[in-house]
Protein backbone atom coordinates (compact mmCIF):
# COMPACT_ATOMS: atom_id res chain seq x y z
CA UNK A 1 0.00 0.00 0.00
CA UNK A 2 1.59 3.24 -1.10
CA UNK A 3 2.87 5.61 2.03
CA UNK A 4 -0.12 8.48 1.39
CA UNK A 5 -2.65 5.76 1.24
CA UNK A 6 -1.31 3.94 4.66
CA UNK A 7 -1.60 7.54 6.04
CA UNK A 8 -5.16 8.48 5.25
CA UNK A 9 -6.36 4.63 6.09
CA UNK A 10 -4.44 5.39 9.87
CA UNK A 11 -6.64 8.81 9.52
CA UNK A 12 -9.56 7.48 8.84
CA UNK A 13 -9.22 4.69 11.66
CA UNK A 14 -8.89 7.24 14.26
CA UNK A 15 -11.19 9.07 13.36
CA UNK A 16 -13.50 6.31 13.32
CA UNK A 17 -12.92 4.86 16.89
CA UNK A 18 -12.44 8.44 18.83
CA UNK A 19 -15.86 10.14 19.01
CA UNK A 20 -15.57 13.69 18.57
CA UNK A 21 -14.70 15.76 22.11
CA UNK A 22 -17.63 16.87 23.47
CA UNK A 23 -20.58 15.96 21.41
CA UNK A 24 -23.37 14.14 22.16
CA UNK A 25 -24.37 10.48 21.84
CA UNK A 26 -27.13 11.64 19.43
CA UNK A 27 -29.03 8.19 19.38
CA UNK A 28 -29.46 8.20 23.21
CA UNK A 29 -30.76 11.35 23.30
CA UNK A 30 -33.28 11.05 20.61
CA UNK A 31 -34.54 7.28 21.97
CA UNK A 32 -34.65 8.64 25.40
CA UNK A 33 -36.38 11.90 24.97
CA UNK A 34 -39.43 9.91 23.30
CA UNK A 35 -39.94 7.87 26.34
CA UNK A 36 -39.90 11.16 28.60
CA UNK A 37 -42.19 13.05 26.60
CA UNK A 38 -45.02 10.51 26.60
CA UNK A 39 -44.96 10.11 30.39
CA UNK A 40 -44.74 13.99 30.11
CA UNK A 41 -48.07 13.69 28.96
CA UNK A 42 -47.40 17.13 27.32
CA UNK A 43 -45.18 18.85 24.92
CA UNK A 44 -41.67 19.01 25.77
CA UNK A 45 -39.38 20.84 24.19
CA UNK A 46 -35.36 20.28 25.05
CA UNK A 47 -31.95 21.78 24.62
CA UNK A 48 -28.43 20.65 25.26
CA UNK A 49 -25.65 22.64 24.50
CA UNK A 50 -21.72 21.43 25.44
CA UNK A 51 -19.84 24.18 26.58
CA UNK A 52 -16.94 23.15 25.75
CA UNK A 53 -17.42 23.51 21.60
CA UNK A 54 -20.96 24.71 21.23
CA UNK A 55 -22.19 21.36 20.11
CA UNK A 56 -26.37 21.24 20.19
CA UNK A 57 -28.79 18.88 20.25
CA UNK A 58 -32.32 19.63 20.38
CA UNK A 59 -35.91 17.99 20.80
CA UNK A 60 -38.56 20.79 19.23
CA UNK A 61 -35.76 22.93 18.94
CA UNK A 62 -37.02 25.50 17.25
CA UNK A 63 -40.71 25.27 18.63
CA UNK A 64 -42.45 27.92 20.48
CA UNK A 65 -43.13 27.71 24.31
CA UNK A 66 -44.73 29.75 27.07
CA UNK A 67 -41.56 30.71 29.09
CA UNK A 68 -43.54 31.72 32.63
CA UNK A 69 -40.92 33.13 35.05
CA UNK A 70 -38.08 31.81 32.62
CA UNK A 71 -38.15 35.13 31.37
CA UNK A 72 -36.93 37.21 34.75
CA UNK A 73 -33.11 35.55 33.98
CA UNK A 74 -32.87 37.67 30.46
CA UNK A 75 -34.92 40.71 32.73
CA UNK A 76 -32.13 40.68 35.41
CA UNK A 77 -29.47 40.66 32.84
CA UNK A 78 -31.33 44.04 31.18
CA UNK A 79 -31.50 45.57 34.71
CA UNK A 80 -27.59 44.35 35.06
CA UNK A 81 -27.07 46.43 31.82
CA UNK A 82 -28.42 49.76 33.24
CA UNK A 83 -26.86 49.72 35.84
CA UNK A 84 -23.40 49.56 33.75
CA UNK A 85 -24.76 51.96 31.42
CA UNK A 86 -25.11 54.01 34.53
CA UNK A 87 -28.78 54.87 34.78
CA UNK A 88 -29.21 52.47 38.18
CA UNK A 89 -26.93 51.95 40.84
CA UNK A 90 -26.79 48.71 42.48
CA UNK A 91 -27.39 50.36 46.32
CA UNK A 92 -30.76 52.60 44.63
CA UNK A 93 -33.61 52.47 46.89
CA UNK A 94 -36.94 51.90 44.84
CA UNK A 95 -40.31 52.58 46.37
CA UNK A 96 -42.41 49.53 46.39
CA UNK A 97 -46.44 50.74 47.37
CA UNK A 98 -49.19 48.03 47.69
CA UNK A 99 -50.72 49.55 44.65
CA UNK A 100 -47.38 47.79 42.89
CA UNK A 101 -48.48 44.08 43.99
CA UNK A 102 -48.65 41.80 41.04
CA UNK A 103 -50.56 38.52 40.96
CA UNK A 104 -49.52 35.13 42.03
CA UNK A 105 -45.93 34.26 43.98
CA UNK A 106 -44.38 37.28 45.73
CA UNK A 107 -42.37 36.67 49.06
CA UNK A 108 -42.12 40.71 48.96
CA UNK A 109 -45.86 40.87 49.49
CA UNK A 110 -45.96 38.49 51.94
CA UNK A 111 -43.27 40.33 54.05
CA UNK A 112 -44.94 43.49 53.30
CA UNK A 113 -45.30 46.25 56.02
CA UNK A 114 -46.71 49.18 56.29
CA UNK A 115 -48.17 51.30 53.36
CA UNK A 116 -44.83 51.65 51.20
CA UNK A 117 -41.09 50.15 51.66
CA UNK A 118 -37.82 50.81 49.80
CA UNK A 119 -36.27 48.01 48.68
CA UNK A 120 -32.51 48.02 46.71
CA UNK A 121 -32.11 47.53 43.70
CA UNK A 122 -30.06 44.55 44.42
CA UNK A 123 -32.57 43.36 46.22
CA UNK A 124 -35.41 43.53 43.79
CA UNK A 125 -32.97 41.67 41.11
CA UNK A 126 -32.30 38.76 44.25
CA UNK A 127 -36.09 38.14 44.62
CA UNK A 128 -37.11 38.19 40.89
CA UNK A 129 -34.12 36.56 39.40
CA UNK A 130 -33.75 33.71 43.16
CA UNK A 131 -37.14 33.46 44.34
CA UNK A 132 -39.34 33.97 41.17
CA UNK A 133 -40.93 37.38 42.82
CA UNK A 134 -43.96 38.49 40.39
CA UNK A 135 -44.38 41.67 42.51
CA UNK A 136 -40.72 42.52 41.98
CA UNK A 137 -40.17 41.50 38.36
CA UNK A 138 -42.87 43.24 37.08
CA UNK A 139 -41.53 46.32 39.02
CA UNK A 140 -37.57 45.81 37.68
CA UNK A 141 -39.55 45.80 34.17
CA UNK A 142 -41.07 49.41 34.50
CA UNK A 143 -38.15 50.73 35.90
CA UNK A 144 -35.77 49.66 32.90
CA UNK A 145 -38.70 51.25 30.55
CA UNK A 146 -40.86 48.13 29.80
CA UNK A 147 -41.02 44.66 28.43
CA UNK A 148 -40.02 45.90 25.03
CA UNK A 149 -36.44 46.94 26.63
CA UNK A 150 -35.74 42.97 27.34
CA UNK A 151 -36.52 42.40 23.95
CA UNK A 152 -34.01 44.71 22.50
CA UNK A 153 -31.80 43.65 24.48
CA UNK A 154 -32.35 39.81 23.38
CA UNK A 155 -32.31 41.16 19.68
CA UNK A 156 -28.99 43.43 20.41
CA UNK A 157 -27.28 40.29 21.29
CA UNK A 158 -28.28 38.03 18.55
CA UNK A 159 -31.05 36.11 19.98
CA UNK A 160 -34.24 35.52 17.69
CA UNK A 161 -36.18 33.18 19.23
CA UNK A 162 -37.04 34.61 22.78
CA UNK A 163 -39.50 37.15 23.52
CA UNK A 164 -40.80 39.59 26.43
CA UNK A 165 -43.99 41.17 26.00
CA UNK A 166 -45.73 41.91 28.95
CA UNK A 167 -46.00 42.24 32.62
CA UNK A 168 -47.30 39.57 34.85
CA UNK A 169 -50.27 41.58 35.55
CA UNK A 170 -51.26 41.19 32.44
CA UNK A 171 -50.38 38.03 30.78
CA UNK A 172 -51.32 35.61 33.63
CA UNK A 173 -55.02 36.98 33.20
CA UNK A 174 -54.72 36.54 29.60
CA UNK A 175 -53.93 33.25 29.63
CA UNK A 176 -57.03 32.52 30.01
CA UNK A 177 -59.13 35.50 28.36
CA UNK A 178 -59.66 37.59 31.21
CA UNK A 179 -58.47 41.59 30.99
CA UNK A 180 -54.55 42.16 32.62
CA UNK A 181 -54.56 44.80 35.24
CA UNK A 182 -52.76 48.05 33.95
CA UNK A 183 -50.65 49.67 36.48
CA UNK A 184 -53.34 51.84 37.30
CA UNK A 185 -55.20 49.11 38.66
CA UNK A 186 -54.88 47.37 42.14
CA UNK A 187 -54.55 43.77 42.18
CA UNK A 188 -56.95 41.95 44.22
CA UNK A 189 -55.81 38.33 44.04
CA UNK A 190 -58.67 36.88 45.81
CA UNK A 191 -61.05 38.32 43.56
CA UNK A 192 -59.33 37.25 40.11
CA UNK A 193 -59.02 33.87 41.51
CA UNK A 194 -62.85 33.88 41.88
CA UNK A 195 -63.29 35.73 38.86
CA UNK A 196 -61.29 32.92 37.13
CA UNK A 197 -63.31 30.00 38.85
CA UNK A 198 -66.31 31.09 37.46
CA UNK A 199 -65.64 31.04 34.15
CA UNK A 200 -67.26 28.65 32.14
CA UNK A 201 -64.41 25.72 31.68
CA UNK A 202 -65.14 25.46 27.50
CA UNK A 203 -64.05 29.63 27.35
CA UNK A 204 -60.86 29.06 29.84
CA UNK A 205 -60.10 25.46 28.08
CA UNK A 206 -60.13 27.46 24.75
CA UNK A 207 -58.43 30.63 25.98
CA UNK A 208 -55.69 28.40 27.50
CA UNK A 209 -55.21 26.36 24.32
CA UNK A 210 -54.79 29.02 22.51
CA UNK A 211 -52.29 30.49 25.23
CA UNK A 212 -50.05 27.41 24.70
CA UNK A 213 -49.03 28.69 21.12
CA UNK A 214 -48.90 32.25 21.81
CA UNK A 215 -45.68 33.72 20.26
CA UNK A 216 -45.46 36.63 23.21
CA UNK A 217 -43.82 36.04 26.11
CA UNK A 218 -42.71 32.75 24.81
CA UNK A 219 -38.80 31.06 23.52
CA UNK A 220 -37.47 28.24 21.61
CA UNK A 221 -35.42 25.84 23.16
CA UNK A 222 -32.94 26.76 21.01
CA UNK A 223 -32.57 30.28 21.42
CA UNK A 224 -32.66 29.96 24.93
CA UNK A 225 -29.80 27.68 24.81
CA UNK A 226 -27.67 30.40 22.73
CA UNK A 227 -28.84 32.93 25.40
CA UNK A 228 -27.43 30.64 28.43
CA UNK A 229 -24.33 30.08 26.67
CA UNK A 230 -23.52 33.89 26.23
CA UNK A 231 -24.00 34.26 30.22
CA UNK A 232 -22.05 31.07 30.93
CA UNK A 233 -19.13 33.27 28.73
CA UNK A 234 -19.76 36.35 30.39
CA UNK A 235 -20.81 38.23 27.25
CA UNK A 236 -24.17 40.14 28.54
CA UNK A 237 -22.16 41.77 31.33
CA UNK A 238 -19.29 44.10 31.08
CA UNK A 239 -18.47 43.84 34.52
CA UNK A 240 -17.05 40.23 35.90
CA UNK A 241 -18.48 41.25 39.71
CA UNK A 242 -21.96 41.81 37.77
CA UNK A 243 -21.83 38.55 36.50
CA UNK A 244 -20.49 36.74 39.71
CA UNK A 245 -24.11 38.54 41.18
CA UNK A 246 -26.26 37.20 38.95
CA UNK A 247 -24.45 34.12 38.49
CA UNK A 248 -24.73 33.67 42.52
CA UNK A 249 -28.26 34.39 43.02
CA UNK A 250 -29.14 32.09 40.42
CA UNK A 251 -26.78 29.25 41.65
CA UNK A 252 -28.18 29.47 45.39
CA UNK A 253 -31.97 29.33 44.49
CA UNK A 254 -33.19 26.86 46.12
CA UNK A 255 -36.73 27.05 43.71
CA UNK A 256 -37.41 23.87 41.55
CA UNK A 257 -34.87 21.48 43.31
CA UNK A 258 -36.91 18.79 42.01
CA UNK A 259 -36.49 19.38 38.46
CA UNK A 260 -33.19 19.29 36.42
CA UNK A 261 -31.26 19.72 39.89
CA UNK A 262 -32.67 16.26 40.62
CA UNK A 263 -31.28 14.65 37.58
CA UNK A 264 -27.45 15.52 38.08
CA UNK A 265 -25.18 13.57 39.93
CA UNK A 266 -23.87 14.53 43.32
CA UNK A 267 -21.57 17.62 43.69
CA UNK A 268 -22.91 18.93 40.68
CA UNK A 269 -24.02 22.75 40.54
CA UNK A 270 -26.92 24.40 39.16
CA UNK A 271 -27.42 27.91 37.67
CA UNK A 272 -30.88 28.21 36.89
CA UNK A 273 -34.36 29.78 36.57
CA UNK A 274 -37.43 28.02 36.48
CA UNK A 275 -41.06 28.72 35.31
CA UNK A 276 -44.23 27.66 36.28
CA UNK A 277 -48.28 28.09 35.48
CA UNK A 278 -51.36 27.35 36.85
CA UNK A 279 -53.53 24.23 36.63
CA UNK A 280 -57.05 24.76 34.89
CA UNK A 281 -59.12 22.19 34.09
CA UNK A 282 -56.83 19.44 34.36
CA UNK A 283 -53.94 20.94 32.04
CA UNK A 284 -50.79 22.48 33.32
CA UNK A 285 -49.70 25.77 31.30
CA UNK A 286 -46.20 25.63 31.83
CA UNK A 287 -43.82 23.91 33.77
CA UNK A 288 -39.97 25.02 32.74
CA UNK A 289 -36.41 24.89 33.63
CA UNK A 290 -33.35 26.59 32.42
CA UNK A 291 -29.22 26.51 33.23
CA UNK A 292 -25.82 25.94 33.15
CA UNK A 293 -24.66 22.43 34.34
CA UNK A 294 -21.52 21.91 36.31
CA UNK A 295 -20.39 18.71 36.48
CA UNK A 296 -18.05 17.13 39.62
CA UNK A 297 -15.35 16.17 36.83
CA UNK A 298 -15.21 19.68 34.88
CA UNK A 299 -17.85 19.20 32.49
CA UNK A 300 -20.22 22.22 31.81
CA UNK A 301 -23.67 22.41 29.68
CA UNK A 302 -26.13 24.17 28.88
CA UNK A 303 -29.60 22.59 29.57
CA UNK A 304 -33.13 24.04 28.83
CA UNK A 305 -36.48 22.13 29.37
CA UNK A 306 -40.09 23.42 28.30
CA UNK A 307 -43.06 21.47 29.63
CA UNK A 308 -46.63 22.61 27.97
CA UNK A 309 -49.66 21.82 28.11
CA UNK A 310 -48.98 18.53 30.22
CA UNK A 311 -52.08 16.37 31.80
CA UNK A 312 -49.14 15.12 34.51
CA UNK A 313 -49.54 16.03 38.30
CA UNK A 314 -46.64 18.55 39.32
CA UNK A 315 -44.53 15.72 40.38
CA UNK A 316 -45.01 14.01 37.38
CA UNK A 317 -44.02 17.01 35.47
CA UNK A 318 -41.26 17.71 37.31
CA UNK A 319 -39.68 14.11 37.37
CA UNK A 320 -39.74 14.24 33.60
CA UNK A 321 -37.89 17.68 33.80
CA UNK A 322 -35.26 15.32 36.19
CA UNK A 323 -35.11 12.34 33.83
CA UNK A 324 -33.76 14.87 31.22
CA UNK A 325 -31.28 16.03 32.67
CA UNK A 326 -30.23 12.31 34.12
CA UNK A 327 -30.22 11.58 30.18
CA UNK A 328 -28.21 14.30 29.33
CA UNK A 329 -25.16 13.14 31.58
CA UNK A 330 -25.30 9.98 30.86
CA UNK A 331 -25.31 11.05 26.52
CA UNK A 332 -22.05 13.09 27.01
CA UNK A 333 -19.48 11.97 25.03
Amino acid sequence: MPALARLAAVALACLTAVPALADWDRDKLDKGIDAIETRSKGRLGIALMDLRDRKLWSHRGSETFPMQSVFKLPLAVAVLQQVEAGKFKLDQPITVTRKDFSLFHSPLVKAFKGERNDYPLSELIRLAAGESDNTAADLLMREIGGPQVVTRMLRDGGIQGMSIDRYERQFQPEIYGLPGFGWDQVVDEPAFRAKLKAVKPRYRIASLAKALTDKRDAATPEASAEFLEALARGNWLRDPAHNAFLMKIITETKIGADRIKAGLPAGSSLAHRTGAGLTTDGVNHATNDIGIASLPDGRRFVIVTYLAGSRADAPQREAALAEVAKLAVSALR
